[in-house]
């Protein structure tokens, strides 16, 4: 109910900006299939997807703008079979600066394309803890997320504040904190640089954490070559605090994503090396724009002191924009 609510407001704010803006809908359908081994475990075979379906308005008038966009997600496994809200948001500014409320995400600090079957693990860190659509509790809703932008020139400054503190439930869960992160474009080279600090609660410990990275990717020729860095400080109540710190280069030649990343994580005298390689390439299917299929390949390996886990993931992403 909170998130039809949530949907339907965002609607309203749509069809009530000054200049009537017609409503724009469209949507995609997004399926992975493949076999996963590894960690153990003998070879098995998954599929998971979702239909995505997007409403969004916008209108201006007197030197300023109103915008709004919804989203609805319907998955296929039974786990997230009913359909959900993914954005809710109202974004109102000019030119020079505005503010955008509600569930969204913001700055991506940790680009990955390609990441069909990207691995991850626990010695790896995105700087993306508040990045936003945080799902906590039994609402699953960002409780406060809003995000101030600002253009400076060739950059732009955004500003993000996140409040999903939960006082309704015994533990008390959820994060709060502030993200700012500056975004700068000259000619083929992109670059986006930021850090996180908030407080958040695992039951009865709270935690306070710092986080601080960026992407940068420069265009040479047929290939755009990339990088991330990421850095996380976490201190706990009852337990030793945890430093992860991680990377990425990759690598996009055409329709082909290649990516490398390794981090570790420390707490007290334990250590965790990650490492892990993903490549996606995509294929236009009947020349029909927006339709691809793409055979894509991720492994991945913590490693803990002597004990070593590895999962690998082979299949292809089938995506259609409609």
């Amino acid at each position: 109910m909170q998130r039809f609510i949530k949907l339907s407001a965002v609607m309203a704010a749509i069809v009530a900006a000054p200049a009537f803006a017609a409503i724009n809908v469209d949507g995609n359908a997004e399926f992975d299939t493949g076999v996963a081994s590894g960690n153990g475990s003998d070879k098995s075979s998954f599929q998971g997807g979702r239909i995505e379906l997007n409403f969004a308005g916008r209108a201006e008038g007197n030197g300023g703008f109103v915008a709004g966009r919804g989203t609805v997600i319907a998955g296929n496994q039974a786990s997230s079979g009913a359909a959900g809200v993914d954005d809710a948001w109202v974004q109102i500014g000019t030119a020079a600066a505005d503010v955008k409320l509600g569930r969204f995400e913001a700055a991506d600090l940790y680009p990955t394309p390609g990441d069909v079957f990207r691995i991850g693990g626990a010695g790896l860190t995105t700087t993306n803890v508040l990045r936003g659509r945080t799902t906590y509790g039994t609402s699953g809703n960002d409780r406060v997320h809003l995000a101030l932008t600002a253009a400076l020139g060739a950059a732009s400054l955004e500003v993000g504040l996140v409040d999903t503190k939960d006082v309704s439930t015994a533990g008390k869960g959820g994060s709060k904190g502030i993200r700012p992160s500056v975004a700068f474009a000259a000619g083929p080279v992109n670059a986006r640089i930021g850090f996180e600090s908030g407080k958040t609660a695992d039951g009865a410990n709270q935690v306070s954490f710092t986080g601080f990275g960026g992407g940068l990717s420069a265009a040479a020729g047929m290939a755009t070559l990339r990088f991330n860095f990421g850095s996380n400080k976490t201190k706990f109540v009852t337990v030793a605090e945890t430093k992860t710190t991680g990377f990425l280069v990759g690598a996009d030649v055409g329709a082909l994503n290649v990516s490398f990343e390794s981090g570790k994580k420390t707490q007290g005298a334990s250590e965790t090396k990650t490492t892990g390689v993903f490549a996606a390439y995509a294929i236009p299917l009947f020349g029909i724009k927006g339709a691809t299929f793409q055979p894509a390949f991720g492994t991945g390996s913590d490693k803990t002191g002597a004990t070593k886990t590895t999962v690998t993931k082979v299949g292809a992403r089938v995506h259609y924009d409609f």
